[in-house]
């Protein structure tokens, strides 16, 4: 049950969103509010159903065999390297996509405020990638 609590006022905090969406007078904020509130009441009840699945005593001995495998894959040093190995390429990936978008955006004419918010995005990305890398090596 004490894992569940933060669960519980997720789901709450979505319900006094959807409600708040009502009284809302601006329908593009009424909108997202309303939004926001199923996103978060959704998932909350997605996860609390996960929970009270596995937590019956039928499915006690997968549920702890799912933990055992989870907890192996988590300290498998191979693992460990291919996670850190598609995040690399990923971050590669999405570095290049975001200048390219932002070259394909200034050829098609787009307004200048979305050809500069991609390129920030760009500079973010490179930014905590170079920060992350920092850190991790002043650890090791």
């Amino acid at each position: 049950m004490e894992n569940m609590k933060p669960l519980i006022v997720e789901f709450m905090i979505g319900i006094i969103l959807l409600g708040i969406s009502f009284f809302v007078k601006n329908d593009y904020y009424s909108t997202m509010i309303f939004s926001m509130g199923i996103g978060l009441t959704a998932g909350a009840a997605a996860q609390i159903i996960r929970i009270i699945y596995w937590k019956n005593p039928k499915r006690q001995d997968a549920y702890e065999a799912k933990k055992q495998e989870t907890h192996i894959n988590r300290i498998d040093e191979r693992k460990q390297y291919l996670r850190m190995k598609a995040g690399h390429i990923t971050y590669q990936i999405m570095t290049f996509l975001l200048l390219l978008l932002a070259f394909m955006m200034s050829l098609f004419r787009a307004e200048a405020w979305i050809i500069v918010m991609i390129f920030l995005l760009f500079v973010f990305q490179w930014l905590v990638g170079f920060i992350a890398y920092r850190i991790l090596e002043k650890k090791m």
